[in-house]
């Protein structure tokens, strides 16, 4: 299974954090270090939970295991914030 970014969304970096609007919420949202890792990869098109903690772990110290967990929670989040979706 792959994730996306929605339609529902725009971003942009701001001071060095990225800062998500959700277009029909009229919601902001934040992202802390690890979170901007994700998000800019999936401005990048489709990506794998493995793709996405390939490039934690590259960034950060952390065990696989730990890395799924975290970044599958924010994944979930972000479905549920509909700034992100799973495809096929």
């Amino acid at each position: 299974m792959k994730y996306k970014l929605t339609s529902e969304q725009i971003a942009s970096k701001v001071a060095g954090e990225t800062v998500i609007l959700n277009h029909s919420k009229g919601t902001y949202y934040g992202l802390d270090e690890v979170g901007v890792v994700v998000w800019d990869l999936l401005e990048k098109g489709p990506q794998t939970l493995d793709a996405l903690c390939e490039a934690v772990i590259a960034e950060y110290d952390v065990e696989i295991a730990e890395c799924k967990t975290d970044v599958d929670q924010l994944l979930k989040e972000l479905i549920s914030e509909r700034l992100v979706e799973s495809v096929d």
